[in-house]
């Protein structure tokens, strides 16, 4: 059982702060959720309940405790949020001094995570999922507590969504 917890740690421990640092935006909080995310996992197992698909109950615990954080978290001005995740983000992505395509893509990347930011919920949290994490519409689906051909439709229309904002949209 250990051993299983410890794989699903060093598998999912990064992508879990990613999802925390980039909802949040301050490190620490980030660090504390991710951990206490992997403890309610530990709970799980130990309890001796059978998870199917480790990843997106990791996930859908983590989303979670992302929204009870806001529940309890006082006002806090708009500016202030866009300051800190851009700090935020620069020490999670770091910069390759001497490669400038990948400098390229990556400020391509933080430009879309930002706009991607600027979606409506229902249609930021699958993309980012989808497209930052790697994850599937099944795993999406069970983490946002929706049906698979709906996650799909979201997908979508978050796509179409983001092709405007972005001017990427075809013409």
């Amino acid at each position: 059982m250990e051993e299983r917890f410890i794989d699903l740690y060093n598998k999912y421990g990064d992508a879990v702060f990613r999802y925390c640092i980039l909802r949040i935006a301050d490190r620490e909080t980030a660090l504390d959720i991710t951990q206490e995310s992997f403890t309610k996992l530990w709970d799980e197992i130990a309890k001796g309940k059978i998870v199917e698909n480790s990843r997106a109950f990791l996930f859908k615990i983590t989303r979670n405790l992302v929204i009870d954080w806001y529940r309890k978290k006082k006002a806090v001005s708009l500016e202030e949020i866009a300051e800190s995740k851009e700090e935020d983000l620069e020490e999670v992505i770091p910069l390759e001094d001497n490669a400038k395509y990948l400098s390229e893509i990556e400020v391509e990347g933080r430009y879309l995570l930002k706009k991607i930011d600027e979606l409506p919920k229902s249609y930021r949290e699958p993309l980012y999922l989808k497209y930052v994490e790697g994850m599937n519409n099944e795993e999406i689906s069970k983490i946002l507590n929706t049906k698979e051909s709906a996650t799909a439709v979201r997908i979508h229309r978050g796509i179409e969504e983001l092709k405007k904002i972005t001017g990427y949209q075809n013409e």
